[in-house]
């Protein structure tokens, strides 16, 4: 009987898809603040979450936690995403505080300009009935055309067309361009498909949310919820290695599944001409 391998190990069933998320979490939680401060953001004790990172075995209160923390955003790049957004946040709002004065400013330039503006269509009007009053009898009078309808507004552009998201708005096929197919069928998979399950079915739409979600995040450069922010770098690769592992797991349990699918049919037949 060969012994467990502590932390992360390979899974052997379905169920330990998402054991191994939960242990990739667990295992970043206790390297970036150590086991004492890990245990208490998990508000579980310390020595219990030891003996859990070093057997791989969770226990129901650990596990009840690293769900909560995993959609929570806790132990991942998301922290520190956030740390970045509050900062960029400062900046805009001293921004838009200098555009405001900007604006004022702008304003009262733009009031003068309209004011010169009447005032100098009024002269030409007044020239153009001095210019009429001198032609000779059956010439053209002189024509200003009158200005065109003004053009439509520009639509105003998402402030970041690098995420992904599950709420559908209206100009979504504009903003997400090739992508849009593969964010429908995305957003769809996301839906139906539930965090946890088994069975043959389960698998292949496991295997096909990862290969999506790995083609958004890869071949069009999209970041996926719960980040709200566009990743890149390191932060970005983290995104996509454990869907790649994911994808690799899930991959090996279908096949696997199909393996085991024919003879149990064959069994199940055979039983059936055996008691007739």
């Amino acid at each position: 009987m060969t012994a467990e391998t502590p932390g992360i190990h390979r899974s052997e069933n379905i169920e330990d898809l998402h054991h191994l998320r939960l242990m990739a979490l667990l295992d970043e939680l206790v390297r970036d603040k150590g086991p004492r401060q890990a245990a208490a953001d998990l508000d579980v004790d310390h020595r219990t979450l030891t003996a859990s990172l070093e057997s791989g075995r969770l226990t129901r209160r650990i596990r009840v936690a690293l769900d909560r923390a995993l959609l929570d955003g806790a132990g991942s790049p998301a922290q520190e995403q956030r740390q970045r957004n509050d900062l960029l946040a400062g900046r805009l709002d001293r921004v838009e505080e200098l555009a405001g004065d900007t604006g004022m400013s702008l304003a009262a330039v733009q009031g003068e300009v309209e004011a010169h503006g009447h005032a100098l269509r009024n002269i030409e009007g007044r020239l153009a009935q001095v210019e009429v009053g001198r032609d000779p009898p059956g010439s053209t009078p002189y024509f200003i055309p009158s200005q065109g309808p003004s053009p439509p507004p520009r639509r105003p552009r998402r402030e970041f067309p690098e995420l992904a998201t599950l709420e559908p708005a209206a100009d979504d096929e504009q903003v997400f361009g090739d992508a849009w197919p593969l964010i429908q069928e995305w957003r769809v998979l996301r839906q139906r498909h539930p965090h946890r399950g088994k069975g043959l079915d389960w698998l292949r739409e496991e295997e096909r949310l990862m290969t999506v979600e790995l083609a958004l995040l890869e071949d069009h450069g999209l970041t996926l919820p719960p980040q709200d922010y566009p990743l890149t770098g390191l932060d970005r690769n983290n995104q996509t290695n454990w869907r790649r592992t994911t994808l690799a797991e899930t991959r090996r349990a279908r096949k696997r599944r199909e393996r085991l699918r024919w003879p149990l049919r064959a069994l199940a037949l055979a039983l059936r001409l055996w008691r007739r």
